[in-house]
């Protein structure tokens, strides 16, 4: 186990997961496969009560870990433990350290006692210094392969429609995934998705779905993101020669990359007019125009 471990990946791949499982498991003093999860050692872990298992986190109302709570981590690591054995120290989201934090952190991580293992977990492995880096073991963690998060879905006891749809639109994410699963705005977003941007067919199927589009103003990013998700989703299943994904109407299954393509880059353009502050009610309805010439093209 090297000193000083780096997991990053994009949020909801495990990171997290995975630093407190290697954490518990260096403190575990039952028998077998560690963590055991059942003796003193695992259940202190798990309560965060054990005194050689420290986390750093941002203080009560504060988004960043100030280095107030690293220095206060870094002290109790600095001395031998309480109770023998190893020390465990986990930062949790390390990108969201201040420079300063990190700058104190990086001593620690020149001279690290024989006994500490710091575990640092980061979405964007570039906001840690470089410094920060280069003194750590770093794992890259890939998004899941949809098979497999079907598979954890339907542990979970999602029903297996669902749990179709969850793998194939979290782009990888498991934590993404249980989370969209229980957004009951995320569901209804969908369905507006569906009867609008995927409903256009030609310019006479506008009107009916600008009029679906006219009060969702305040959920515009989301709408956008879950027309991307299943945009990205047809474009892989098309390059390898799947079957269309759920949710598109039947028309879709004559869509080829190339056209999908086109219509991403009117979804871009779309995005690039909200921030731009363009009227809600233009911007789609130029999209959907996008959409329905190129749909039309697929009918021929």
């Amino acid at each position: 186990m090297p000193h000083a471990l780096l997991l990053t990946g994009e949020k909801g791949v495990g990171k997290r997961t995975l630093a407190h499982l290697l954490g518990q498991g260096l403190l575990c003093t039952g028998e077998g496969d560690k963590p055991c999860g059942q003796c003193r050692n695992c259940r202190r872990f798990i309560a965060r009560t054990h005194p050689n298992a420290l986390f750093p986190a941002p203080l009560p109302k504060e988004k960043s870990i100030k280095i107030e709570s690293v220095r206060k981590a870094i002290d109790s690591l600095s001395r031998p433990s309480l109770e023998g054995g190893k020390q465990v120290m986990i930062v949790e989201q390390a990108d969201h350290m201040t420079p300063q934090a990190q700058n104190c952190l990086l001593k620690t991580l020149e001279e690290p006692r024989d006994d500490a293992v710091i575990l640092l977990t980061c979405d964007a492995e570039s906001s840690l210094l470089p410094t920060i880096r280069s003194r750590c073991r770093i794992i890259r963690m890939q998004p899941w392969a949809q098979s497999r998060l079907e598979e954890a879905l339907l542990l979970r006891g999602i029903d297996p429609p669902r749990a179709r749809k969850l793998a194939l639109y979290c782009e990888g994410s498991i934590g993404r995934a249980l989370e969209m699963h229980k957004d009951e705005e995320y569901w209804a977003a969908r369905e507006t998705v569906s009867k609008s941007f995927l409903a256009v067919r030609r310019s006479a199927d506008l009107a009916g779905a600008a009029q679906v589009l006219k009060n969702a103003k305040d959920q515009g990013e989301l709408l956008l993101d879950i027309l991307e998700q299943q945009l990205r989703a047809l474009l892989h299943s098309l390059t390898q020669g799947g079957q269309t994904p759920p949710g598109f109407p039947a028309w879709w299954s004559s869509a080829r990359p190339t056209g999908v393509r086109r219509i991403m880059d009117a979804l871009m353009d779309a995005r690039r007019q909200k921030n731009a502050n363009v009227g809600w009610a233009a911007l789609t309805e130029g999209l959907m125009q996008s959409i329905s010439e190129e749909v039309s093209t697929w009918q021929v």
